[in-house]
């Protein structure tokens, strides 16, 4: 179990907004603590330069609306340029890296800062497994899965085993087989 050092710190802020911030808290049923920490987390693993690298916040509603009304070739055609042109920027920018660490690194925030529900289980010989449930629909389903398969591959990352349903993405990996760039 790899020890991470902590520091203690004195913030003031805006009464509303502590407010807020300890009725989340117990919301959750955490500390004020904790999820001070979750969210100072998610704005240095994502929130921080997401914006810079092109990233954008819409209703889901939206976004599924666009996908859905997109012929098949229009659909594959979208997904392989956002595969070639977008997805290797978007991880340097956000992990400063670019192997399978860091691209779980991205889906991980990039899951949790969407509100998606999802599950990312590892052990300590490096096996992964993430389970994502996003509710958009089948086209998205393959969608997520085409980029993730694109990424993996490009990191030349062996035997990551997909499963899609309606409205969810698994898979599987072995984060020792891949190879770093």
């Amino acid at each position: 179990m790899k020890i991470i050092k902590t520091e203690s710190i004195t913030l003031r802020m805006n009464q509303k907004i502590l407010n807020r911030i300890k009725k989340e808290a117990k919301h959750n049923r955490t500390s004020v603590n904790t999820l001070a920490s979750q969210v100072f987390q998610d704005y240095v693993d994502y929130n921080a330069l997401a914006a810079k690298a092109g990233m954008v916040s819409f209703p889901k509603s939206l976004l599924v609306r666009l996908m859905d009304n997109l012929s098949d070739k229009e659909f594959e055609k979208t997904a392989e340029w956002i595969m070639e042109n977008e997805m290797k920027d978007v991880i340097l920018l956000l992990t400063n890296d670019y192997d399978t660490d860091s691209i779980l690194d991205m889906i991980e925030s990039w899951v949790r800062i969407s509100g998606f529900t999802y599950r990312h289980d590892y052990d300590s010989h490096g096996r992964h497994k993430f389970l994502i449930q996003h509710d958009m629909g089948t086209r998205w389903s393959l969608f997520f899965e085409k980029l993730f398969r694109y990424t993996f591959e490009d990191v030349q990352q062996q035997d990551v085993e997909f499963e899609i349903t309606r409205d969810m993405i698994s898979f599987n990996l072995d984060a020792g087989s891949g190879v770093e760039k």
